[in-house]
């Protein structure tokens, strides 16, 4: 799959400004795009093991499970 094509779909479509973009830039503004997500996901687990980390030990995974489901499994 292209740079362009993954682009458009992490995107939820085309958009006018993807069209004037050189490849070498679409595949830039894509790195960076997973960049931030993976940002994102890793900043949002820490502040979820912020909050529980005061909770008794069974309770920790179970509440882990039922708030974010997946989103804490790397």
């Amino acid at each position: 799959m292209s740079a362009k094509t993954e682009l458009v779909r992490e995107l939820n479509g085309p958009t006018a400004a993807s069209e004037m973009l050189s490849d070498e830039e679409i595949q830039d503004l894509l790195g960076l795009f997973r960049s931030a997500q993976l940002q994102e996901k890793e900043l949002l687990i820490e502040a979820v093991n912020g909050m529980i980390r005061y909770f008794p030990p069974p309770f920790k995974t179970i509440t882990r499970r039922i708030m974010f489901g997946d989103l804490l499994e790397k």
